[in-house]
């Protein structure tokens, strides 16, 4: 009689990088992402029916939709009250509508790099390390990440979301 065949375990072969990716091109990536995001984030705005004057072809063109929302609203109050009279926004809120900008640039121009450095400002502030680890989160669908991808560490959820991220988003620069 031949012998009994048994089902034989193999040992799954662990891909050919079986190195964590470098810390440093980890943050470097992860810096650009997020000065693409910042870039993305930043819009342009039209200076369109700011002045006040009530011109309806911007209000109906096709240049409505670059408008500003604040701009938009045609707001007329009846009576005497204080806000009847009074003007429709202060200088500094037009230019802070008109000409909006990120946060390096209104740190940049606060000029609290040239405080002392015993004087807490937002350059200087720091937390304290946290007791948990930071959380994954998937870059696909947002979810609980709960593994990393080998090539660029970004995490994933499940073999759907690993597909997704390895077909369009995996930065194979990384390794």
């Amino acid at each position: 009689m031949p012998p009994k065949r048994t089902r034989e375990h193999h040992v799954r072969q662990a891909n050919i990088s079986t190195t964590a990716p470098d810390p440093r091109a980890v943050a470097e990536r992860t810096r650009k992402h997020l000065d693409q995001l910042e870039r993305s984030n930043y819009a342009e705005t039209s200076i369109m029916s700011v002045t006040g004057d009530d011109n309806e072809q911007g209000k109906y063109g096709k240049s409505r939709a670059r408008q500003i929302v604040s701009d938009k609203r045609n707001l007329k109050l009846l009576g005497s009250s204080p806000a009847a009279t009074k003007k429709r926004s202060t200088m500094n809120v037009r230019s802070a509508l008109l000409y909006p900008k990120n946060l390096a640039t209104l740190v940049e121009e606060s000029n609290i790099a040239s405080l002392p450095a015993s004087v807490p400002t937002y350059l200087t502030a720091q937390a304290p390390a946290p007791s948990y680890p930071p959380r994954l989160i998937c870059s696909v669908c947002g979810y609980w990440g709960r593994y990393k991808c080998r090539k660029c560490a970004l995490p994933y959820c499940d073999q759907n979301c690993e597909s997704v991220h390895a077909e369009t988003r995996c930065e194979k620069r990384v390794v």
